[in-house]
């Protein structure tokens, strides 16, 4: 009887501590994409915006969502360090030099080589997810197309 009463008082101990444990240190970060807080975008033409859902894009292991409007351009660029996007809605197509032209659909997924430099298209509007693990950077080949210029 006494081993019975020790081993359920464990028993409940152990519960009691895994689920505190549990709510105690949830980490879970939850982020649906209709409540998202959408900004502008200032390294972008005007129309761009995005909502970051996960670490700090200038500095790496990030997550952000971009909404890019219907007949959006960005003007021919790179990034440093390779982006791995997913479409969410709409589509995009990635013009590069002496290269097809690549249009990625809804559910599409894509990544950008560091440094491949090409123009980014979106005949409608575009919600895509963009993932990286260092730090997320934009250049343009012409600088007065940089809007961080004007």
């Amino acid at each position: 009887m006494k081993t019975k009463s020790i081993t359920t008082f464990i028993f409940l101990f152990f519960c009691y501590a895994f689920c505190f444990g549990q709510t105690a240190s949830d980490s879970m970060i939850v982020k649906n994409i209709n409540r998202l807080e959408w900004h502008p975008k200032p390294t972008l033409p005007p129309g761009a915006l995005s909502a970051v859902v996960y670490g700090d894009p200038p500095k790496g292991h990030y997550d952000f969502y971009a909404k890019f409007p219907k007949n959006y351009t960005v003007p021919i660029h790179w990034h440093t360090f390779e982006c791995n996007v997913i479409i969410i809605k709409g589509s995009m197509t990635i013009k590069r030099d002496n290269a097809a032209d690549i249009t990625i659909t809804q559910g599409g997924f894509f990544t950008l080589p560091a440094k491949m430099k090409y123009i980014a298209y979106t005949p409608n509007e575009c919600i895509f997810l963009a993932h990286g693990e260092k730090p997320f950077d934009i250049f343009y080949e012409n600088p007065k197309d940089d809007p961080r210029n004007h």
